[in-house]
């Protein structure tokens, strides 16, 4: 379907100590010319431990017991996400957060060579695991003709990843990540979280069943 501009959907969960967030939309397919920019770019916004999401909302704010993002490359579009538990008192505070951060994926908060550095090591250094066994190695023998990827592949993985350089992720933000229409679902306590976030001004608010469906809550 075409994209719809962006929109929190409210899950009602009475009494919830936490609310659950996840903010996505409609990513690109596996064979993208962006694949290696944005697995770097999005190892640093939010894939590693020391993410830029998981760093300033779990270890600066505390907030949370952690938030990732990450893209589901697939066949055909594969979805962009990100989320995680946030306390109830900071739901607000912690969508703030995430759109900065976001924003700053897309060139407000340019990436530094630190980050290059240990994102780029992160990605290159998980390759050797693949093929720690038996079943790791076939997987990823398995990974090159389901995703039609070349026989080279894994001996190139490292240089096209440590070629990248700063726009490079940027840029490509700047193209996979939509932040006019995003879809944001959040799981909590409406009574508490509802007028708070309707008074950061990030988006209009519907309500939704525990199925997903539209109910008439006002």
């Amino acid at each position: 379907p075409s994209p719809t501009p962006t929109r929190i959907d409210l899950v009602d969960k009475p009494g919830a100590a936490q609310s659950v967030f996840a903010i996505g939309e409609p990513g690109p397919p596996r064979d993208t010319p962006d694949y290696y920019a944005l697995s770097l770019m999005n190892t640093i916004l939010g894939g590693l431990f020391q993410s830029r999401l998981n760093h300033d909302i779990r270890e600066v704010r505390g907030w949370s017991y952690g938030v990732r993002s990450s893209f589901a490359f697939g066949h055909g579009p594969g979805a962009f996400q990100a989320g995680g538990g946030i306390i109830t008192a900071k739901t607000d505070s912690a969508l703030v957060a995430f759109m900065e951060h976001l924003r700053g994926a897309r060139g407000a908060v340019p990436f530094t060579a630190d980050e290059m550095a240990q994102g780029g090591e992160s990605l290159v250094q998980s390759v050797p695991r693949r093929f720690a066994s038996v079943d790791g190695t076939a997987a990823a023998v398995a990974t090159l003709f389901t995703q039609g990827l070349p026989d080279s592949y894994y001996r190139d993985y490292a240089a096209k990843i440590r070629a990248l350089k700063p726009a490079d992720l940027t840029r490509a933000a700047q193209q996979h990540l939509d932040l006019d229409h995003l879809q944001i679902v959040i799981v909590g306590d409406r009574s508490v979280i509802e007028e708070p976030l309707a008074k950061t001004g990030i988006a209009p608010i519907a309500h939704l069943d525990v199925e997903g469906n539209p109910t008439d809550a006002k």
